[in-house]
C-alpha cells in the first residue's frame, strides 16, 4: 500500500474552491483535463454511498469506473469527499479531498491518496513510486483554481 498526503493553500473562498471537487462538472474538468463525464449510477439520499460512473480519457482509450463515495461534509468551514474506484483491476484507489477554510479569501486544500494492490507482488513496484504526479496535480490545481477565481472577480 503507498499513501501520498499533500497541502496547499488556494487564495479563494472554500465554497468557490468546492465546486472544483463537487457539483459543478465543467469546473471539475478544469482541474481533472482527462475526465470525460460523469453520471450518477446509485444516489443516496446521505451521497456516502452514492456510485457515480466516470468516463475518463487514457491516451486513445476511454476507460470507464465506478466511484464509490465514502465520505463526504459540507459544512461551513471544512468540506470533504473521498472516492474509491478499482485502477485497471490492479489498484483499489481511495482519495480524499478536503478543504478547510483558513479566512474568506484562503482555503486549505488537502489531497491523500491510498493506492492498495489487488496482488502483492504489484506492492514490490509501488516502493519506487514517488509524488511527482501528485505534486503536479497539486499545482496545477492551485493555478488553475486561483487564475479562475480573479478572471470571475474581474
Amino acid at each position: 500500500m503507498k499513501k501520498w498526503k499533500k497541502e496547499i493553500l488556494i487564495n479563494a473562498p472554500i465554497e468557490y474552491v468546492w465546486q472544483f471537487f463537487y457539483g459543478d462538472l465543467h469546473k471539475k474538468k478544469m482541474i481533472f483535463p482527462k475526465v470525460i463525464d460523469e453520471n450518477i449510477i446509485k444516489q443516496t439520499d446521505q451521497v456516502v454511498g452514492s456510485v457515480i460512473k466516470q468516463t475518463y480519457q487514457n491516451g486513445s482509450l476511454n476507460e470507464q469506473y465506478e466511484l464509490t463515495i465514502k465520505k463526504y461534509k459540507d459544512e461551513q468551514n471544512y468540506k470533504s469527499y473521498q472516492e474509491s474506484f478499482i485502477l485497471n483491476d490492479r489498484f483499489r484507489m481511495t482519495i480524499e479531498y478536503e478543504l478547510e477554510n483558513q479566512n474568506e479569501t484562503t482555503t486549505k486544500f488537502i489531497y491523500t491518496s491510498i493506492n492498495k494492490p489487488k496482488n502483492i507482488l504489484l506492492s514490490i513496484f509501488q516502493l519506487f513510486g514517488n509524488s511527482d504526479v501528485v505534486d503536479r496535480f497539486m499545482s496545477r490545481t492551485k493555478e488553475t483554481i486561483e487564475t479562475a477565481y480573479k478572471n470571475e472577480e474581474a
